[in-house]
Protein backbone atom coordinates (compact mmCIF):
# COMPACT_ATOMS: atom_id res chain seq x y z
CA UNK A 1 0.00 0.00 0.00
CA UNK A 2 1.20 3.62 -1.06
CA UNK A 3 0.97 5.14 2.50
CA UNK A 4 1.44 9.06 4.17
CA UNK A 5 0.91 10.78 7.03
CA UNK A 6 -1.32 13.88 6.75
CA UNK A 7 -3.26 16.72 8.23
CA UNK A 8 -6.90 16.16 6.63
CA UNK A 9 -8.91 19.48 6.34
CA UNK A 10 -12.31 20.86 7.44
CA UNK A 11 -14.43 21.03 4.47
CA UNK A 12 -14.79 24.74 4.40
CA UNK A 13 -10.93 25.16 3.88
CA UNK A 14 -11.32 22.67 1.24
CA UNK A 15 -13.85 25.01 -0.60
CA UNK A 16 -12.07 28.19 0.25
CA UNK A 17 -8.86 26.83 -1.34
CA UNK A 18 -11.16 25.16 -4.14
CA UNK A 19 -12.52 28.88 -4.95
CA UNK A 20 -8.94 30.27 -5.33
CA UNK A 21 -8.17 27.16 -7.59
CA UNK A 22 -10.85 27.91 -9.64
CA UNK A 23 -9.75 31.73 -10.21
CA UNK A 24 -6.54 30.43 -10.75
CA UNK A 25 -7.28 27.59 -13.52
CA UNK A 26 -8.90 30.19 -15.53
CA UNK A 27 -5.28 30.93 -16.52
CA UNK A 28 -5.05 27.90 -18.55
CA UNK A 29 -1.76 26.52 -17.53
CA UNK A 30 -1.19 23.28 -18.63
CA UNK A 31 -1.54 21.95 -14.80
CA UNK A 32 -3.05 19.07 -12.90
CA UNK A 33 -5.25 20.71 -10.09
CA UNK A 34 -5.61 18.49 -7.04
CA UNK A 35 -9.29 17.77 -6.44
CA UNK A 36 -10.99 19.22 -3.76
CA UNK A 37 -11.54 16.06 -1.74
CA UNK A 38 -7.88 15.11 -1.76
CA UNK A 39 -6.20 18.71 -0.67
CA UNK A 40 -4.29 17.87 2.34
CA UNK A 41 -1.09 19.19 4.45
CA UNK A 42 1.12 15.78 3.89
CA UNK A 43 3.41 15.26 7.35
CA UNK A 44 5.36 12.59 6.29
CA UNK A 45 5.27 10.51 3.04
CA UNK A 46 6.07 7.01 3.89
CA UNK A 47 5.89 5.01 -0.31
CA UNK A 48 5.05 1.46 -0.69
CA UNK A 49 4.45 -0.05 2.80
CA UNK A 50 3.66 -4.16 3.23
CA UNK A 51 0.11 -4.12 4.83
CA UNK A 52 1.48 -6.44 7.57
CA UNK A 53 3.36 -3.34 9.33
CA UNK A 54 0.40 -0.92 9.61
CA UNK A 55 0.05 -1.70 13.35
CA UNK A 56 3.55 -0.72 13.70
CA UNK A 57 3.48 2.09 12.21
CA UNK A 58 0.05 3.21 13.87
CA UNK A 59 1.56 2.01 17.24
CA UNK A 60 4.79 4.18 16.97
CA UNK A 61 3.07 7.63 16.32
CA UNK A 62 0.60 6.84 18.36
CA UNK A 63 3.54 6.19 21.09
CA UNK A 64 5.27 9.21 19.43
CA UNK A 65 1.80 11.96 19.87
CA UNK A 66 1.03 10.63 23.31
CA UNK A 67 1.44 14.67 24.80
CA UNK A 68 0.96 16.37 21.97
CA UNK A 69 -1.42 18.89 22.25
CA UNK A 70 -4.87 20.30 19.31
CA UNK A 71 -3.59 23.32 17.90
CA UNK A 72 -4.42 26.14 15.58
CA UNK A 73 -2.92 26.28 12.15
CA UNK A 74 -3.52 29.32 9.74
CA UNK A 75 -3.14 28.90 6.22
CA UNK A 76 -2.33 31.95 3.69
CA UNK A 77 -0.21 33.18 1.00
CA UNK A 78 0.45 31.48 -2.82
CA UNK A 79 3.86 30.24 -3.55
CA UNK A 80 5.49 27.50 -5.98
CA UNK A 81 8.22 25.14 -6.18
CA UNK A 82 11.37 25.47 -6.96
CA UNK A 83 10.70 29.30 -8.18
CA UNK A 84 8.56 31.47 -9.90
CA UNK A 85 10.51 31.20 -13.34
CA UNK A 86 10.42 27.29 -13.53
CA UNK A 87 6.94 26.76 -11.26
CA UNK A 88 6.51 22.93 -10.89
CA UNK A 89 4.66 22.70 -7.94
CA UNK A 90 1.38 25.52 -6.67
CA UNK A 91 0.49 25.92 -2.78
CA UNK A 92 -0.76 27.30 -0.33
CA UNK A 93 1.16 28.48 2.42
CA UNK A 94 1.19 28.19 6.48
CA UNK A 95 1.35 31.14 8.30
CA UNK A 96 0.80 30.41 11.48
CA UNK A 97 1.11 27.28 14.15
CA UNK A 98 4.12 26.14 12.53
CA UNK A 99 5.85 25.74 15.13
CA UNK A 100 3.59 23.30 16.44
CA UNK A 101 3.52 21.83 12.64
CA UNK A 102 7.43 20.96 13.03
CA UNK A 103 7.16 19.80 16.51
CA UNK A 104 4.75 17.06 15.09
CA UNK A 105 6.96 16.50 11.45
CA UNK A 106 9.96 15.80 13.82
CA UNK A 107 7.76 13.35 16.07
CA UNK A 108 6.41 11.23 13.12
CA UNK A 109 9.89 11.44 11.51
CA UNK A 110 11.80 10.27 14.54
CA UNK A 111 8.91 7.22 14.95
CA UNK A 112 8.84 6.08 11.50
CA UNK A 113 12.93 6.29 10.91
CA UNK A 114 13.50 2.91 13.19
CA UNK A 115 11.07 1.34 11.17
CA UNK A 116 12.69 1.54 7.87
CA UNK A 117 11.50 5.52 6.81
CA UNK A 118 14.31 7.36 6.71
CA UNK A 119 14.14 11.27 7.58
CA UNK A 120 13.69 12.89 4.30
CA UNK A 121 16.86 15.15 3.42
CA UNK A 122 15.20 18.12 2.24
CA UNK A 123 13.84 20.49 4.93
CA UNK A 124 10.14 20.16 6.23
CA UNK A 125 8.26 23.05 3.95
CA UNK A 126 4.80 23.02 4.99
CA UNK A 127 2.70 23.44 1.90
CA UNK A 128 -0.84 22.45 0.46
CA UNK A 129 -0.32 22.04 -2.94
CA UNK A 130 -3.26 23.48 -5.02
CA UNK A 131 -1.49 21.80 -8.50
CA UNK A 132 1.07 19.96 -10.44
CA UNK A 133 2.59 22.12 -13.18
CA UNK A 134 3.07 20.12 -16.32
CA UNK A 135 4.36 22.77 -19.07
CA UNK A 136 5.58 26.16 -19.40
CA UNK A 137 2.50 26.95 -21.43
CA UNK A 138 0.31 29.50 -19.24
CA UNK A 139 2.59 30.05 -16.42
CA UNK A 140 3.36 33.41 -17.18
CA UNK A 141 -0.56 34.24 -16.79
CA UNK A 142 -0.81 31.74 -13.76
CA UNK A 143 1.88 33.56 -12.31
CA UNK A 144 0.55 36.92 -13.02
CA UNK A 145 -3.17 35.65 -11.31
CA UNK A 146 -0.97 34.27 -8.57
CA UNK A 147 0.34 37.50 -7.52
CA UNK A 148 -2.93 39.88 -8.30
CA UNK A 149 -4.70 37.72 -5.52
CA UNK A 150 -2.08 38.58 -3.84
CA UNK A 151 -4.21 39.82 -0.04
CA UNK A 152 -6.74 37.67 -0.81
CA UNK A 153 -4.63 34.54 -0.50
CA UNK A 154 -2.91 36.00 3.01
CA UNK A 155 -6.09 35.02 4.99
CA UNK A 156 -6.80 31.19 4.18
CA UNK A 157 -8.15 30.15 7.14
CA UNK A 158 -7.66 28.29 10.35
CA UNK A 159 -7.43 24.40 10.62
CA UNK A 160 -8.43 23.44 13.83
CA UNK A 161 -5.64 20.22 14.10
CA UNK A 162 -7.04 17.65 16.26
CA UNK A 163 -5.49 14.50 14.48
CA UNK A 164 -2.50 13.28 12.17
CA UNK A 165 -3.67 10.44 9.89
CA UNK A 166 -2.51 7.99 8.23
CA UNK A 167 -3.33 7.63 4.71
CA UNK A 168 -3.71 5.09 1.52
CA UNK A 169 -3.12 6.93 -2.02
CA UNK A 170 -3.84 4.74 -5.07
CA UNK A 171 -3.16 6.14 -7.95
CA UNK A 172 -5.47 5.73 -11.01
CA UNK A 173 -5.98 7.32 -14.04
CA UNK A 174 -8.54 9.73 -13.21
CA UNK A 175 -6.20 10.72 -10.05
CA UNK A 176 -5.01 9.58 -6.53
CA UNK A 177 -8.03 8.04 -4.35
CA UNK A 178 -7.08 8.26 -0.95
CA UNK A 179 -8.17 6.80 2.16
CA UNK A 180 -8.22 6.93 6.01
CA UNK A 181 -6.71 4.07 7.29
CA UNK A 182 -5.68 5.65 10.92
CA UNK A 183 -6.70 8.51 12.74
CA UNK A 184 -4.57 9.31 15.94
CA UNK A 185 -5.81 12.34 18.16
CA UNK A 186 -4.37 14.87 19.78
CA UNK A 187 -5.14 15.84 23.23
CA UNK A 188 -7.59 18.75 23.76
CA UNK A 189 -5.56 21.68 24.86
CA UNK A 190 -6.75 22.49 28.70
CA UNK A 191 -9.61 25.19 28.87
CA UNK A 192 -8.76 28.09 31.64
Amino acid sequence: MRLFWAINLPEEIKERLWRIQTLLQGAGADARWVEKENLHLTVQFLGEVEVSRIDALISAARKALLTQKAFPLQLGGLGVFPDPRRPRVLWAGVAGGGNELLEIYRLIGEAMEPLGFPLPERPFSPHLTLARIRSPRGVEKLMLRVQQLGDASTGLGTVPVSSVDLMQSELTRSGPIYTLLARISLESPLKV
